[in-house]
């Protein structure tokens, strides 16, 4: 199952997952239950936990419907109950029948990834594009992994696993775009550099973070998405559309706070994000960032949100639609700069 190749490091590619799901899937073909116990040693498989704690994370009830839809769409007895989900666009129910459509090409796919992931120069390539100099280099021994399941890929301490679903629809755009989102996430720092913080400010530091974070690595594959005719349309739909009314709105619990008030729970600005974790609208203001010509700026910054908060507020100055912060917001941001400034 595993292949090491060589980018100046090791990487190891790993399609066990993958390959678990195909035999599962065989068995429902010839109409047998998928049993709890199926179910289970099929999510330890690493990979896999990996990637549905990513996720799916404590949500079992979303988990257990994605169950259900693998087990109607394989098992010829329910053919029925299949055909009627996916005329209603169940979204599981179509995500699982895709995969048992492109179940071949998905297998070609794997075992050619393991016998030459071809992937892994362009991977770095474009991820270094949205990253400052001192994030260039290379990770030793890198774990990736696919897995059948999904529609998303991760990273993570255990390594990067990808989705096959994700996988297609990336490199129909632009092949490597994915592997660099993902490997965006494992060459840059994984918080602020900020020593000390204030509890009262983490959970608006973290916001920014989050966008800070995702919003740059969405520049590796977002940018081209966008510029392609096949998903650009959805991906605006939930990452650009919604953007100014969440900028907006985060202004707002800026000002609660500027004014005295409590910190905003971190569970808000999840909440906020729609469960992006920083996409959203992360992608939008870096965006309005590298259209005013800061590109260098954000690299500079990348791990300083305050930073990244200000710079944003600088080129929405030149923007004629992007969505300000409130001058109490602003002096308020200005205020949390100096607070968190290293001596020099």
């Amino acid at each position: 199952m595993l292949l090491l190749a060589s980018v100046s490091h090791a990487q190891t590619v790993n399609i066990e997952a993958a390959t678990a799901y195909w035999h599962l899937t065989d068995a429902l073909r010839r109409d047998e239950p998928l049993t709890r116990k199926a179910w289970q040693d099929f999510l330890a498989i690493p990979a896999n936990k990996v990637y549905a704690s990513a996720v799916w994370g404590s949500d079992t009830a979303s988990l257990g419907r994605y169950r259900r839809a693998i087990e109607v769409v394989y098992r010829p007895s329910y053919d029925s109950l299949r055909q009627a989900k996916l005329k209603a666009k169940v979204w599981y129910y179509l995500l699982v029948e895709d995969y048992k459509q492109h179940e071949s090409e998905d297998k070609r796919y794997v075992a050619a990834m393991q016998q030459n992931p071809d992937y892994l120069e362009k991977m770095y390539a474009y991820a270094y594009e949205a990253l400052p100099t001192r994030n260039h280099t290379k990770v030793a021994n890198l774990k990736l992994s696919y897995v059948a399941i999904g529609n998303d890929g991760t990273s993570q301490a255990e390594g990067i696993v990808f989705s096959l679903r994700s996988v297609r629809d990336n490199n129909a755009i632009k092949p490597g775009i994915l592997e660099a989102h993902e490997m965006h996430h494992q060459l840059r720092t994984t918080s602020h550099n900020y020593d000390k913080t204030d509890p009262a400010d983490d959970n608006l530091l973290g916001a920014f973070y989050n966008a800070l974070n995702e919003g740059t690595a969405d520049l590796t594959d977002k940018v081209p998405t966008l510029a392609s005719a096949s998903d650009s349309a959805y991906t605006r739909s939930w990452l650009l559309k919604p953007a100014p009314g969440v900028i907006q709105k985060i202004d707002s619990t800026i000002r609660v706070q500027a004014a005295g008030g409590p910190a905003t729970p971190e569970k808000f600005y999840r909440q906020l994000t729609n469960g992006t974790n920083g996409h959203l609208p992360g992608f939008y203001m870096a965006s309005v960032i590298v259209q005013a010509g800061y590109l260098q700026q954000l690299l500079d910054h990348a791990d300083d949100p305050l930073a990244f908060a200000m710079l944003y507020q600088k080129a929405a100055k030149k923007s004629k639609s992007a969505p300000r912060f409130s001058p109490t917001s602003e002096r308020y941001l200005q205020q949390l700069v100096h607070k968190y400034a290293k001596p020099r």
